[in-house]
């Protein structure tokens, strides 16, 4: 690549964007696994309520959260990117387009709208991807 095009003018630029995405999108993942932990009906209720999978016990939950820690533990390292990466896209994904109804009248939740910025960091986290190596263990 031209030392003078546009992408390496900016690259530092680029790399400190992409690694607050990454670091925000962790943050909010944390919070939802966290609470896989410390409440595990909430987590139960969830499935249930967006998913339809009912009757899910409290240590499922609570694995759930362990997978899901090892996971964005991985993700916010900036390991195996077009895994970690692709799965926190994948089912942020399902989560906002579960969510659906929460979008239409007369059920809007306005903080559910929350979850379509973040859809747009991890879309633009995964496809820029080699381009996100600051304070990255896999460049």
């Amino acid at each position: 690549m031209n030392d003078n095009s546009p992408i390496e003018s900016h690259r530092s630029n680029i790399e400190i964007s992409l690694f607050l995405l990454r670091i925000t999108v962790f943050l909010v993942m944390f919070a939802w696994t966290v609470d896989k932990f410390t409440n595990p009906a909430h987590g139960a209720a969830i499935l249930e309520g967006f998913y339809f999978i009912g009757g899910a016990s409290q240590t499922i939950v609570m694995a759930m959260g362990v997978l899901e820690m090892l996971l964005i533990l991985a993700f916010v390292a900036g390991m195996w990117k077009k895994y970690t990466y692709g799965l926190v896209l994948l089912f942020h994904g399902l989560t906002t387009l579960a969510s659906w109804d929460r979008y239409i009248p007369p059920d809007v939740t306005l903080t559910f709208y929350a979850a379509w910025p973040m859809f747009a960091a991890c879309i633009t986290l995964y496809l820029l991807r080699d381009l996100d190596t600051r304070f990255s263990l896999s460049r």
